[in-house]
Parts: structure tokens; C-alpha cells; sequence
């Protein structure tokens, strides 16, 4: 089980590290897919580093958690994903639902489910196991 739950995490941040490539080299791709337009010098490198940023350190903190089994790293990685959760939230809050918001926050409320889990998984073991 625990083999099963290192692999599943090391996808998450293989997965992270795609979006970190996408949001660093195709911001093209960005703007369709994400509807998120970079406008002149600034907002290119804003996207690059905030999104680009966000993806990367949730890719750099699940591939160091499955590589040591480490707890405190999945936590980060789920409070990462969290407050993108939030923030969808809180769009919804103010600009109203959308059909197109809802993919996304579902994928992160499965990221969010998964890396709990995993968090829950590696919990201390009796002595002597």
C-alpha cells in the first residue's frame, strides 16, 4: 500500500511539473486552455512566476515527499492546493458559478482528498511494525 501511495504522489508532481512547463514556455496554451492572457512584459513573467511558482512548488514538495515518505511535505503540498480551492471559491463568491470553474475545482478537491489520504497513510506506526 505504501509503494501504491508513493507512486500516486510522484504523478501529482509529475503532473505539477507539466503545469509548471506549460505556464513557463506556452503561454499560449495558458491563455486558451486557462483563459488567463498575459498583457506586455509584466504579466508574462507574473504568470510565469506565480502560476508557474505555484505549480513547481507543489511539484518540488510531493515528488520530496514520495522520494522520503515525508509527511510535513504532503501537508504543505495539500495546503497549496487548498488555497487554490479558496480562491476559486471566493471567485464564485463574487463573480457567480460557472460551468467552467467547476472541472478545476473538482480536480483540486481530488488532489486535496488524495494527498490527505496519503498524509493519513504515512501516519505514525505502532511501535514494532
Amino acid at each position: 500500500m505504501i509503494i501504491i501511495t508513493r507512486i500516486l504522489v510522484a504523478v501529482i508532481g509529475l503532473l505539477a511539473l507539466l503545469g509548471v512547463g506549460q505556464h513557463w514556455f506556452d503561454l499560449d496554451a495558458v491563455a486558451a486552455q486557462r483563459g488567463m492572457q498575459a498583457v506586455g512584459d509584466i504579466g508574462r513573467a507574473n504568470l510565469r512566476a506565480d502560476v508557474g511558482g505555484l505549480f513547481l512548488g507543489i511539484s518540488c514538495l510531493t515528488l520530496f515527499a514520495a522520494v522520503r515518505q515525508h509527511q510535513g511535505a504532503i501537508l504543505a503540498a495539500a495546503v497549496l492546493l487548498g488555497a487554490t480551492l479558496i480562491g476559486r471559491l471566493v471567485s464564485v463568491a463574487i463573480d457567480g458559478y460557472s460551468a467552467a470553474v467547476a472541472p478545476p475545482m473538482v480536480v483540486e478537491a481530488i488532489l486535496i482528498a488524495i494527498l490527505l489520504f496519503v498524509y493519513r497513510a504515512w501516519g505514525k506506526k505502532p511501535e514494532g511494525l
